[in-house]
């Protein structure tokens, strides 16, 4: 009995050690929010010869108004939008024509299909029935929803999907670091983040799940490894940052665009070095890269399939960035101890559907969870099964 007793404690201790030994300090500072001042060259989803009113250089979203609607809606985080779209539209290459032309289901079964790529927001967009996106109004239900485990763990236990029908379809390769081209000759690895490097995450408190991701990466990866840093006071020369030191009324005059680069080290009079933690105003796969195209940040943690994707895609528009992997290589990532490997979980929204968007919805979810033309497109951008 005492031989059992002290077995049971000694598994008790060391499962509290294993949960706590590599825990990230807390976050004592604050970050200054990427500012927006020039614009970044995203490539549209489709390039039909069909009017439109996409003007780059503008919030062009301003100019579109109304409450629009959908048969099939389907809620899900962005990170992994490029393979969405190719889900979605087609790849000619992989013989694949694309979920949305439904060619093999009769005319008058076929819906129209949105997809939202963001934050997790499901919970609060299955609820509300509705998504906005400045002047316009997406109506309606979603019918299917993929999240981060987290995430879906609470869409089940709040009956808001079907948990039987809830399965992993997607795995990430880790994290890894995009940085500036202009810094490689600097930042070759995780302890390369102190020191006068400019850091760039998600909104610590809007995108709290990512930012824990790539915050914990940071300290984890270099107190599990033998880089040469001492993983606290790397985590705390970024993230113990006083606002204090900034003058950030020069953000009230947006158009002074000498004044507002001052802050992150750049124009004629810079403060400082500028500021050493940057974060998302809201959509980190959209602000992270603003930030190093834009010289407010020199590197950032990220995903590294959306790593790839944002080197790929920015550097065909005059944004050069590369990647610094944190294990294995650029075309094989092999995470190191400390570089979580992330989970996307797909799921039916409970509730009364038409049968057409039933049945169509269950055509994607077959195809995202069984397909080997999916899997394909998923190692194609740099993912797994």
């Amino acid at each position: 009995m005492y031989k059992n007793s002290i077995q049971i404690l000694y598994c008790i201790v060391t499962f509290i050690l294993s949960t706590t030994i590599f825990a990230a300090p807390l976050v004592t500072g604050e970050p200054v929010v990427v500012q927006h001042l020039g614009v970044i060259d995203w490539p549209q989803d489709t390039n039909d010869k069909i009017p439109h009113l996409t003007q780059l250089a503008a919030n062009d979203i301003n100019d579109l108004h109304g409450r629009l609607s959908c048969d099939l809606i389907i809620t899900t985080p962005g990170n992994y939008h490029m393979a969405l779209k190719d889900a979605m539209y087609g790849r000619a290459d992989l013989g694949h024509v694309g979920l949305i032309r439904q060619k093999d289901v009769l005319p008058k079964n076929r819906v129209n299909i949105c997809w939202t790529t963001s934050p997790p927001i499901a919970m609060d967009h299955i609820t509300a029935r509705r998504a906005q996106f400045k002047n316009i109004i997406v109506k309606g239900k979603p019918a299917l929803a993929m999240a981060p485990g987290s995430v879906m763990d609470e869409l089940v236990a709040t009956g808001l999907v079907d948990g039987t029908s809830r399965q992993q379809f997607l795995t990430n390769r880790g994290n890894a670091i995009l940085i500036r081209a202009d810094k490689a000759t600097i930042i070759r690895s995780i302890c390369d983040l102190g020191g006068m490097t400019r850091v760039v995450t998600p909104n610590p408190t809007l995108e709290s799940g990512s930012f824990r991701n790539f915050s914990g990466t940071i300290f984890d990866v270099a107190d599990q490894n033998m880089f040469g840093c001492d993983a606290t006071e790397l985590f705390n020369s970024i993230f113990t940052q006083n606002l204090l030191d900034f003058d950030l009324s020069v953000f009230d005059f947006p158009h002074d665009i000498d004044g507002v680069m001052s802050v992150f080290g750049q124009g004629t009079k810079p403060q400082g070095n500028g500021a050493k933690w940057v974060a998302s105003s809201r959509i980190m796969h959209r602000d992270v890269p603003y930030a190093l195209c834009n010289n407010e940040a020199d590197a950032a943690v990220v995903f590294y399939h959306l790593a790839r994707y944002m080197k790929r895609t920015l550097g065909k528009r005059g944004c050069n960035l590369i990647i610094v992997p944190l294990g294995g290589t650029v075309q094989d990532p092999q995470p190191l101890p400390g570089n979580p490997i992330g989970k996307l979980h797909i799921a039916k929204v409970t509730g009364n559907f038409p049968v057409n968007v039933k049945m169509v919805r269950d055509r994607i979810y077959d195809f995202l969870t069984t397909s080997p033309v999916w899997e394909q497109i998923l190692n194609d951008r740099g993912l797994l099964r």
